[in-house]
């Protein structure tokens, strides 16, 4: 939990654009926390859902999640 609220501390008051990237099932990083994340981040660029999605499953490297990257990397410039 001292991790999550560093992290979280670190987000709101950050000025780098963050992309919060999580699945629905997710059993590594419970969902709530991720959320909490994104939730708090002061330059949300982005936050991508992945329906159904554990932590590790393959639509986690898939397309959907690279588009959202390049989205990130091409507004960044």
């Amino acid at each position: 939990m001292r991790r999550l609220l560093a992290l979280v501390d670190r987000v709101a008051t950050s000025d780098v654009p963050v992309m919060v990237i999580y699945g629905e099932r997710d059993s590594v990083v419970p969902t709530v926390l991720s959320a909490r994340v994104a939730d708090h981040a002061l330059t949300l660029a982005e936050r991508v859902v992945l329906a159904d999605a554990d932590h590790n499953d393959p639509v986690m490297f898939g397309p959907r999640v690279a588009a959202a990257v390049a989205r990130l990397a091409h507004n960044v410039n």
